[in-house]
Order: C-alpha cells, then sequence, then structure tokens
C-alpha cells in the first residue's frame, strides 16, 4: 500500500495544481535565470581575452567551478527546505544556518584543489598557478558568504509565505551562483592588476572571516557526516565535470562556427540542472517526510509532467534571447534552432527522471539525498547538455 506523504508548505497533490505550480512558481524563477545566465556570459565575454592571455588556467577551471557552486549551494537549499519542513529551523539567524554556510564553503575546497590541480597539469606555469589559486579561494569565501545567507533567505522567506522552496530554492541560487561568481572572480583578477596591496588585505580579510565562521558555528557528529557526505560527491563530481569541459574544448572548432550556440551554452546547462534540481529537491523531501513508497506515487509523475509542459517555453526563450545578444552585441544574424527546440525537452525529461533515481539510490545508500542528488545531477546535465550542443553544432553544419 502507498504510504501517503504529509502535506508540505505550498504543496499540491492534483495535476492541475502542480501544472499551477509550474507556471506560477518555476516559470518565472527559471526565467530569472535565464536572464542572470545571460548577465553573467556578459561579463565573461568582457574580459574573456584578458583571461585567457593573462590566467589561462582560470579558464580550464571556471565550468568545474560554476558547477561547484550551484552543486553546493543548491544542496544547501535542498537541505534547508528539509529542515524547514520538519520544523529543525524557523529564522536565517538560526545557529543551524551559520552551521550550513560554513559548511557549504569547506565543502568547496577540496574538489576546487583537485580542479585547480588539473588546470595546473593542462597550462603549466606553477607561480601563475599559486596566484590563481590564491585569487580563487580568497573569491570562493567571499562568494560563499554572499550566496550562504543568499540560499537561507530564498529558502525560509517563501516557505513562511506557504510557497514551496523546493520548486525555486535550487533554480535560484543556481544561477545566481553564477551570476555572482563570474563578477565577483573577475572582481579579483583585476584587483590585483590594479591594485596587489589591496588585493592581498582584502585576501587576508576573507580568511579571518572563515576562522570566525568557524569559531561560533555549532558543528555536531551530523555535520561533519554531511561534509564528508558533500566533499566525498563534489570531489568524485569534480573529476566527472572535466570530462564536460574536455569535451567542449574538443569539439571547440566545431561549435565556434554555429555561434549563437556558445552564446547559448551556459543557459542550456544551467536550465537543464535547474529543472533536474527542482525534481531531486522535491524527491528528497518527500524520501524525507515518507520514504520511499512516497516517492512511488502518481504524484511524483505529476511533478515531472508539469515541469516539462514549461520547457518549450524556456528553450525557445533561451534560443530568442541568444539571437538578440548575438544580432546587436555581436553583430551577426542568427534564427530559430528547431532542432534545439524539440530536442531540449527530451534532455530535461531524461535528467529529471534521473534525479529521481539518483534521490532513491542514496536513500537505499544510507546517504542524504539533499547532500548527494543535486550536485550529481547537475554535473550529469552538464555532461548531457554539452553533449547535446556538440551534436546540434555538428548537424547544422553537417559534420
Amino acid at each position: 500500500m502507498t504510504m501517503l506523504l504529509p502535506q508540505t508548505v505550498g504543496t499540491s497533490r492534483t495535476f492541475h495544481g502542480k501544472v499551477k505550480e509550474a507556471f506560477t512558481l518555476a516559470f518565472p524563477a527559471l526565467l530569472l535565470c535565464l536572464v542572470l545566465d545571460f548577465v553573467g556570459g556578459t561579463v565573461l565575454g568582457a574580459n574573456y581575452n584578458d583571461l585567457a592571455k593573462n590566467y589561462p588556467i582560470i579558464l580550464v577551471i571556471l565550468p568545474g567551478l560554476m558547477d561547484l557552486r550551484g552543486n553546493i549551494f543548491g544542496s544547501m537549499a535542498s537541505r534547508l527546505t528539509t529542515a524547514l519542513n520538519l520544523g529543525h529551523i524557523t529564522s536565517i539567524r538560526d545557529k543551524e544556518v551559520t552551521n550550513n554556510v560554513l559548511l557549504a564553503i569547506l565543502g568547496s575546497k577540496i574538489p576546487l584543489i583537485i580542479l585547480w590541480t588539473i588546470g595546473l597539469f593542462k597550462v603549466g606555469n606553477l607561480k601563475s598557478a599559486l596566484l590563481v589559486l590564491l585569487i580563487v579561494i580568497s573569491s570562493a569565501i567571499f562568494i560563499g558568504l554572499i550566496l550562504g545567507y543568499s540560499t537561507a533567505l530564498i529558502t525560509v522567506l517563501p516557505y513562511r509565505k506557504g510557497v514551496d522552496p523546493d520548486m525555486i530554492a535550487a533554480p535560484l541560487i543556481t544561477s545566481v551562483s553564477d551570476l555572482i561568481t563570474i563578477p565577483a572572480l573577475v572582481y579579483f583578477v583585476l584587483l590585483y592588476e590594479r591594485h596587489p596591496t589591496e588585493f592581498y588585505l582584502l585576501s587576508v580579510i576573507m580568511f579571518i572571516m572563515l576562522l570566525y565562521l568557524i569559531r561560533i558555528a555549532n558543528i555536531s557528529r551530523r555535520h561533519r557526516r554531511t561534509f564528508g557526505e558533500v566533499a566525498s560527491v563534489l570531489t568524485v563530481l569534480a573529476l566527472i565535470e572535466s570530462f564536460a569541459g574536455s569535451t567542449l574544448e574538443a569539439n571547440s572548432r566545431v561549435i565556434s562556427q554555429v555561434l549563437i550556440l556558445s552564446v547559448m551554452y551556459p543557459s542550456i546547462l544551467d536550465s537543464v540542472g535547474n529543472f533536474s534540481s527542482i525534481i531531486a529537491a522535491k524527491t528528497s523531501t518527500k524520501l524525507h517526510l515518507g520514504g520511499i513508497d512516497a516517492v512511488k506515487s502518481l504524484e511524483t509523475i505529476y511533478d515531472i509532467a508539469s515541469l516539462l509542459i514549461i520547457t518549450p517555453f524556456i528553450a525557445y526563450l533561451t534560443n530568442w534571447l541568444a539571437a538578440l545578444v548575438e544580432k546587436y552585441i555581436l553583430h551577426q544574424n542568427a534564427g530559430i534552432i528547431w532542432s534545439f527546440i524539440v530536442g531540449y525537452p527530451l534532455i530535461v525529461v531524461m535528467n529529471m527522471f534521473i534525479a529521481v533515481l539518483l534521490a532513491i539510490i542514496s536513500y537505499r545508500a544510507n546517504l542524504d539525498p539533499d547532500n548527494t542528488t543535486i550536485p550529481a545531477v547537475t554535473t550529469i546535465s552538464d555532461a548531457m547538455g554539452t553533449l547535446f550542443v556538440v551534436y546540434l553544432a555538428k548537424s547544422i553544419i553537417g559534420v
């Protein structure tokens, strides 16, 4: 007999209700994410030549670095949503929020160093690499503090208003992380180039703030387990992320012949990951509240189907915005790629089902799906999205 899932804040169990939530909650959040992705890409494009010439190792690790932020804070949003539904936290001032912010910042360090090491082997130049490591770690602490408390706000405030945070928190914080990561990283680079003394002073301040956070946090055995799970998963995923980067690099000449796909690339990866993150967060909450039986229900199908309905709109808007960027900023003509419009929903639905499967596997393996599912599924989304873009490029130019 199927176990009934306890009703959570802002959720509906009917298909009509799910569709309404998808259009009123998820669609605006995903649309905002889409705009934010293009803003972050513009900042990167404006500084791309300088980074490629003077700090090539940053470009090597940047895709994994951006995914790492979304993974960590998307996972944190999922944990906070579960904690809210279970009554463990009620405010962003709760000690548990501070603990989660600290875990998120520290959880990124091991995979970050792995990504940096991979970049060092590919690019060389140890002296420049050490400078990049300082830039990346200092900016990571800065970004982590902003994103950590932003995640808490994006999760707690909707919950208080009766809105299901699972529908909006993970997508929003993933794209906000992309929006902040690139400008902050570029800012630290420019600060070093123009005001090195201030750069080193700011770096010291960042490390002091991290030590202060460690001092005021109250880390228990449960938190250490969470840290171990998150760090372990992200370490493995950092290696997987290098596959997406290698695939993109190996096919860069093909993709460059279809310029609009280069413009769309960050948005495609993020949006596919965002859809998957919503399902991952909702599945994790169900598992915590009702176990596996709560997932094996029509409600899970309704969740996926309702989100699938809005994928053609997101696909078309992604293509349309990219065409505008190419026309008015890059001064080239581009149109709608119908093979992308048709294929995009298929990629999304595949990843949403993968999210459900990974959450169940984590739960059965006695791992907290809040810590493992979103990082895993967004990384898989990056790999599948990259392969999808390569396929589109080759089909368009006839390779």
